[in-house]
């Protein structure tokens, strides 16, 4: 697919991920449509330049609407914190942009997805959710990618919490931490290639840390005011249910999940297709540079 004339609607396009694939894929010459509830918002997060249209991904008849004309469909939606809402989003949610998609007429669709992600490794309510997300997506019957990303560098700053970052559970597994804008690039490089059509692309940045050891680097030379505060996920969810706290007792729960499920996929064929990821963890602290 080349750009000339192509639109793609990015659903999720306002949250830490989904902006910069919209930003991206502008760049490169699409046209870009974002679905969003609220579309004043959205245009003052994304700016001019993007097409938006009014609506929501649980509403039928405007996620039909939003998909007319769109020759592709990127898929970043949320679930959480509870069971029931996670199932909404990353299952129902994820199955019905699909079979639209199919309805419609769409080309292609691509989804982001987690890389500990198998029946064996079904372990949470959120894991389960896409699962069963990623089954509904790849059968539809609409070419497909699926990213199954390693942990973004950009989730570090929210384990902060006043002066300390929450290093949660026995974090033992080396990841190749990636950065979102390195995400970005390699989603719309899929859309200008049928190589990357019906397949599982494993996006893993060009190193590997512990959780604990990116956290060190990212206090060092992004926030030195900051300490490393090392908590357990049992102790966690004691304190979210004490502090009926859903927020904690699902964070508990999902890095309970990555203590146990480290990297076993290859990103050897995203690489290929899509060009490797470049930019270090030292390189994107230096640049997210926090003030106390």
């Amino acid at each position: 697919m080349t750009t000339t004339n192509k639109r793609i609607l990015v659903i999720g396009g306002t949250g830490m991920l989904g902006k910069p694939v919209a930003q991206q894929l502008k760049a490169d010459g699409f046209n870009v449509r974002i679905l969003a509830r609220n579309i004043e918002k959205a245009k003052s997060m994304l700016g001019e330049g993007h097409e938006f249209i009014k609506g929501d991904y649980e509403d039928a008849d405007s996620l039909k609407s939003a998909m007319q004309g769109c020759d592709g469909v990127h898929v970043n939606v949320k679930g959480g914190p509870s069971e029931a809402d996670f199932e909404r989003a990353d299952h129902l949610g994820v199955k019905r942009i699909a079979e639209t998609a199919k309805a419609v007429g769409v080309g292609r669709v691509t989804l982001i997805s987690a890389y500990a992600l198998s029946e064996k490794k079904a372990d949470t309510p959120e894991s389960r959710s896409k699962v069963r997300g990623e089954a509904a997506f790849k059968s539809s019957g609409v070419p497909y990618t699926i990213f199954r990303c390693t942990w973004f560098m950009e989730t570090l700053p929210l384990f902060v919490q006043g002066k300390n970052i929450s290093l949660i559970g026995h974090q033992i597994h080396q990841l190749h931490w990636i950065a979102a804008e390195d995400y970005a690039r390699m989603v719309s490089q899929s859309y200008q290639s049928d190589e990357a059509l019906n397949k599982e692309l494993y996006i893993f940045g060009p190193e590997a840390f512990t959780m604990g050891e990116a956290m060190k680097i990212y206090t060092e030379i992004a926030a030195p005011h900051i300490k490393i505060a090392p908590i357990s996920t049992k102790m966690l969810s004691i304190l979210g249910a004490l502090s009926f706290n859903t927020e904690w007792k699902s964070m508990s729960t999902l890095m309970g999940h990555y203590e146990r499920w480290g990297e076993d996929g290859s990103p050897e064929e995203a690489n290929r297709l899509l060009g490797a990821p470049r930019i270090t963890l030292k390189e994107w602290c230096k640049r997210n540079k926090i003030t106390a």
